[in-house]
């Protein structure tokens, strides 16, 4: 196997970086699949959520309304991977930063793990695996983890699940068919099936 490419836009532009990704799809007759890493780069993670997204589509995997949020799920577990993964930023540390990253501008908290050992080092992990019946995005921060199940619905009597807690994971859970941590917590994998109806599922360890 090849080893994973590594995308920045520190040399290049955004989408630049993304296209790059397009020649390194390995194709089997009924499946694709595709493996890559990438910095602790805001710029990086709309183009590379709505590219994976837009793979899923091509395939027959869902239409224009599911493509869309396959993308802000694939972009939550992205964004979580970056601030909470690698940078190891807290819920209220980001809270008093959001004015900055709401308007595309690094805060300085954010800068400062950036230009931080460890942290300034990590990267994200990022594969994709398609085939004719469902996409499997798998993403892997470097950072310590968390403790998935406080934080992700458990189901209950009535079979419902619980809202998990963050809107990041709100969203991922509501996009998605299946949502998986690993039992360090620092890798999710987001499963959308053919046909998809956006459904809550319970949280499943890998």
């Amino acid at each position: 196997m090849n080893r994973p490419l590594s995308i920045c836009a520190c040399t290049q532009t955004p989408n630049a970086a993304v296209a790059s990704l397009a020649s390194r799809w390995k194709s089997l007759p009924d499946q694709v699949s595709l493996q890559f890493t990438m910095r602790n780069e805001l710029a990086l993670i709309r183009p590379v959520a709505f590219f994976l997204s837009r793979k899923a589509a091509t395939l027959g995997l869902c239409n224009r309304r599911l493509e869309k949020g396959a993308a802000i799920a694939i972009q939550e577990a992205l964004f979580n991977a970056l601030y909470h993964g690698n940078l190891e930023l807290s819920t209220d540390e980001l809270r008093r930063e959001r004015h900055s990253l709401l308007i595309g501008n690094q805060s300085t908290r954010v800068l400062q793990r950036q230009r931080m050992l460890p942290f300034m080092e990590r990267l994200i992990h990022i594969s994709a695996h398609l085939t004719s019946k469902e996409a499997r995005f798998t993403i892997r921060d470097e950072g310590p983890g968390f403790d998935y199940v406080v934080c992700t619905p458990l189901v209950i009597d009535d079979g419902e699940p619980s809202r998990p807690r963050g809107k990041g994971l709100q969203r991922m859970f509501s996009l998605m068919n299946e949502v998986r941590f690993n039992a360090v917590g620092n890798q999710v994998t987001l499963i959308l099936r053919r046909s998809a109806q956006g459904r809550l599922s319970p949280r499943t360890a890998a």
